[in-house]
């Protein structure tokens, strides 16, 4: 299977260090999404100098693209839409998270759309609530998505004690207060009861938390492109050694 491949061959060459990036650089390139008007999401737009020099993807995405081009000239027919997402995947299942199959078809755009779409870190529960909402997600997918803080840091603070294990720690550290690192955005999950509930589902129960951040993880990547998910199952695989039902 040619996704397989791919996420192979990213997943041997990436650097450890990098990977939390990767998978920030595909929730950048699919977050631009708007399901009221159908523009933005993922079509590979964060490859272009426009978006890539914008604050939000300065200082840690370029590295990311040095990987990625490496596989474009290995895999030239595969898009850069297609190698962002794979990336991303690659990364959390390099990080011990679950495998997940993102499928691949989806489009290249050489269009920069409109900025200002992307969280800045210091929103409230609410206006979260309406970007979440304006890319069809509703809560669950909310603070499932937002569970990828268990990799990496911002500002040089890392987000949980182990930077670089996918796991369920980023709940566990709201839930305990030791939260000084973490985003105001983070913390506001907190505010709001249906979240926090959310929230301690994921904390006592990392299968669940699993479970959801693949089937969200996966449809994110596919926000604007109309094509159906080239996923024959529509259910990840476990990671080596990791029992099914981790996956749900």
């Amino acid at each position: 299977m040619l996704e397989h491949e791919i996420r192979a061959f990213l997943r041997e060459l990436m650097p450890l260090e990098h990977a939390p990036a990767h998978v920030r650089l595909a929730f950048h390139d699919a977050g631009t999404f708007d399901s009221r008007s159908g523009t933005g999401g993922a079509h590979g737009t964060i490859r272009l100098p426009e978006r890539l020099l914008r604050g939000e993807n300065t200082g840690w995405a370029h590295a990311c693209f040095e990987l990625l081009g490496e596989a474009k000239a290995q895999f030239p027919n595969v898009s850069w839409a297609d190698l962002i997402a794979v990336g991303a995947a690659a990364a959390i299942e390099k990080c011990g998270g679950p495998a997940i199959d993102v499928g691949l078809g989806r489009s290249d755009l050489d269009e920069v759309g409109q900025p200002g779409r992307l969280p800045g870190g210091y929103e409230g529960a609410s206006l979260l609530r309406t970007i979440f909402g304006r890319l069809g997600f509703g809560p669950r997918e909310l603070v499932a998505l937002s569970g990828a803080h268990t990799l990496g840091h911002s500002q040089r603070l890392p987000f949980t004690p182990d930077t670089l294990v996918f796991s369920n720690s980023y709940y566990v550290r709201l839930l305990s207060h030791e939260y000084t690192t973490l985003l105001p955005s983070d913390r506001a999950l907190l505010d709001d009861p249906e979240l926090r509930a959310l929230i301690e589902t994921y904390a006592a129960d990392e299968a669940q938390f699993r479970a959801d951040f693949a089937d969200a993880f996966r449809r994110l990547t596919w926000l604007g492109n109309e094509r159906v998910q080239d996923v024959s199952s529509g259910a990840a695989r476990a990671p080596a050694g990791a029992s099914a039902t981790a996956l749900g």
